[in-house]
């Protein structure tokens, strides 16, 4: 999976405004709509680049890297899915930050794919996407503790579980390939 910083840098590159939780977080919620990596880019850069920019080149690479390995995660059933978030080094409160926009960014990526709209039949999905729209409402103002570290891995892991229970029901999922 590529790092946080990695694709934050591609996105300056590209003068996009959005930040890099919530465009992975977004790229998860369009997926499971099954959407395109020129839909993505739509709701992501606010200009193309230009054909000949090598600067952009690259950072779309680093984008397409991101859009593959993102939509293989959600497509096979070896929870290899992870929330593409600042690494640990980070302070808590740009941590939790992330995390309430990757949420934002998801259920946007659902609304303009046209899933909000379909009421999960079942009482867990229903829980989940309420659990991740309280979520995208947290506050980052929190004091450094050991507890509050331990609350935040938590709270990180329900979101994680709760797309990729999402993506399952909304879309079932292929077995992992075997080891060879």
């Amino acid at each position: 999976m590529l790092n946080f910083e990695s694709v934050q840098n591609a996105l300056e590159n590209l003068g996009a405004t959005v930040d890099t939780s919530e465009l992975h977080g977004t790229l998860c919620g369009l997926l499971i709509g099954n959407s395109t990596m020129a839909a993505w880019l739509e709701h992501t850069l606010e200009i193309m680049p230009e054909q000949g920019d090598v600067l952009a080149g690259e950072s779309l690479q680093v984008l397409k890297q991101l859009f593959e390995q993102s939509r293989e995660h959600l497509s096979i059933d070896d929870m290899s899915m992870e929330l593409l978030l600042p690494d640990d080094s980070e302070i808590l409160s740009r941590r939790l930050y992330n995390l309430a926009i990757w949420c934002q960014g998801f259920l946007y990526g659902l609304a303009v794919n046209g899933k909000s709209n379909i009421e999960p039949q079942d009482e867990q999905s229903r829980e989940c996407l309420s659990d991740l729209l309280d979520i995208s409402k947290l506050d980052a103002k929190v004091a450094v503790s050991e507890e509050a570290e331990q609350q935040f891995f938590e709270i990180a892991e329900h979101v994680r579980m709760s797309v990729l229970m999402l993506n399952e029901t909304l879309n079932p999922v292929m077995p992992a390939p075997p080891i060879q």
